[in-house]
């Protein structure tokens, strides 16, 4: 069985010389996917699966979520601006709260930034600093392409969006599992850019379907050479060098205040 093709590199330049020569790889040019994690021991499961242990409860739970996150955000919108449940989740998912979502980035670099940075993994209970650190590569246009319930249509499948109903409905919020035709696997989609961190951080998602395994899980499944996992086995200190040699700054990755005095006061040797 075809499973997650794992490669080691042993600096930010052979990460990205072995990228470059990945995007060679990837079906009809399509771009690629990054994805930095703290810890190489991590799967590819989001924070609400994380957080139950059935997918009636996962559906329940998003449901109870999403509303009391419509219900007391609206003081925070410009006046007047209309949001669907898609726009919402993709909402929730930058600013903390737990969904069915992961975040991707097109960006190699913010997936570096994230497999050196504790960030959120800070509140993680099983946080290793002595975890190697990895980025995971996904080729979006061949992983929705190989998932079982698209391949019919192969040819045509891209990275969804939020217009494309009939494949997006068995993914959709209703607060039940058994939901119609809901599919196991994840699926990958561009999200709505309500948020100046996702502009930042060009990001991509993909959302879970009704099973609690990983992502990875599926690969299998879909086929080989749409998932990578590249492990970093160079130390973090030398990825946060290269990436401020680089230009790439906290603030770019956040573009806020807060990213801002973390960058000032990392820059000045001080920890927060």
């Amino acid at each position: 069985m075809l499973s997650v093709t794992e490669i080691t590199v042993s600096s930010t330049t052979e990460l990205t010389e072995t990228v470059l020569s990945l995007v060679k790889e990837a079906e009809d040019d399509a771009p690629l996917w990054f994805r930095g994690q703290y810890s190489a021991d991590w799967q590819l499961k989001s924070s609400l699966a994380r957080s139950v242990t059935t997918s009636e409860q996962m559906f329940e739970k998003e449901l109870r979520l999403l509303t009391r996150f419509r219900q007391r955000s609206l003081p925070f919108w410009p006046q007047g601006y209309p949001q669907d449940d898609w726009e919402h989740l993709f909402a929730m998912q930058h600013y903390g709260a737990p969904t069915r979502l992961l975040d991707w980035s097109e960006n190699l670099f913010v997936g570096l930034y994230f497999s050196c940075t504790r960030g959120a993994y800070s509140k993680h209970s099983e946080v290793d600093d002595a975890a190697n650190p990895v980025v995971w590569v996904l080729d979006p246009v061949g992983w929705n392409r190989g998932l079982g319930h698209l391949k019919d249509n192969a040819s045509s499948v891209s990275i969804l969006t939020t217009a494309d109903d009939d494949e997006l409905r068995p993914y959709s919020v209703s607060g039940r599992a058994d939901f119609p035709r809901r599919y196991n696997a994840p699926v990958a989609i561009y999200g709505t850019h309500n948020s100046s961190r996702i502009v930042a951080q060009r990001g991509g998602f993909t959302i879970a379907g009704k099973s609690l395994d990983p992502m990875d899980s599926f690969a299998a499944e879909v086929g080989e050479k749409k998932l990578w996992k590249i492990k970093l086995l160079y130390s973090r200190d030398q990825m946060r060098r290269d990436l401020a040699v680089l230009g790439f700054a906290e603030s770019m990755v956040f573009p806020d205040l807060v990213g801002l005095s973390r960058e000032i006061s990392e820059s000045e040797g001080l920890h927060g």
